[in-house]
């Protein structure tokens, strides 16, 4: 399992995070990050481009909000926030970790009755790692069970609550596959430049689905078992995509979403 660089205690910026409000004062809407127990700062020229006549029709105290981390100053301990540079992707993937991530949490509930004693677990692993890593690792280790309970162990379950959770987490996230898709264009002048096209498009069908828009635009679709795999596969195959197609002489242009 990879340590969060946390012992880092600060996001980086430009991460990706779920927060939720706490207040709005004047101009400044206070986020509670949750995975680092901090607090952000979202000014009203993050929330939405252009004039808020009403604040609480984009944040109102209580909300669960993505945001991205814009600057950060740890010998002030403040965090710049800002909601409106989040894309529409980026939201979905952060929703779904922390989806999952309150799926577990509800399993470490039914596992471990003792309301102190899962407080304390929770806090220990807050100290070692952000929770939604946390959950990511122990999903990507499901087919080393040995493995797991051996890390999970460390974190402070006994033997039967770790092969309890691993069971757990294995029923509820094992099937689940995630999806990311990109349009691109593709096309050549050159002579044979469809079969240049077909050539370079049927060794992308050898590792994703590919599905035709309309000349010369194509859809690549990857899906995995969670985002950070499945992005990770992607952005391979439109590598491998743009050195072949200057390698044929053909134009590649990956249309990325807003």
């Amino acid at each position: 399992m990879v340590e969060n660089q946390n012992n880092k205690k600060f996001p980086e910026e430009g991460e990706i995070l779920l927060g939720t409000v706490d207040r709005i004062l004047k101009t400044s809407v206070f986020i509670r990050l949750e995975d680092y127990d901090k607090e952000g700062v979202i000014i009203f020229s993050e929330i939405s481009p252009g004039r808020i006549r009403n604040i609480r029709n984009y944040a109102v105290p209580g909300q669960k909000i993505v945001c991205k981390v814009l600057r950060v100053d740890k010998t002030k301990n403040h965090i710049d926030l800002s909601l409106r540079r989040v894309s529409t992707r980026e939201k979905k993937q952060i929703l779904e970790i922390h989806k999952r991530r309150k799926d577990v949490l509800v399993m470490f509930g039914v596992i471990i009755k003792d309301k102190k004693r899962l407080d304390e677990l929770i806090k220990n692993i807050k100290k070692k790692i952000n929770l939604a890593q946390f959950l990511e690792d122990i999903t990507e280790k499901l087919s080393k069970p040995k493995e797991n309970i051996s890390i999970l162990k460390n974190f402070g379950f006994s033997d039967e609550e770790a092969s309890k959770l691993i069971k757990l987490v294995s029923d509820k996230i094992r099937e689940k596959k995630v999806i990311v898709k990109v349009k691109i264009k593709l096309s050549s002048e050159a002579e044979k430049g469809i079969e240049k096209i077909k050539k370079i498009l049927s060794e992308v069908e050898k590792k994703a689905k590919v599905n035709y828009i309309s000349t010369p635009y194509y859809s690549i679709i990857v899906e995995d078992k969670n985002y950070k795999e499945a992005n990770k596969k992607l952005k391979q195959i439109l590598d491998e995509i743009d050195n072949k197609a200057k390698e044929l002489g053909c134009y590649f242009e990956h249309l990325k979403k807003k």
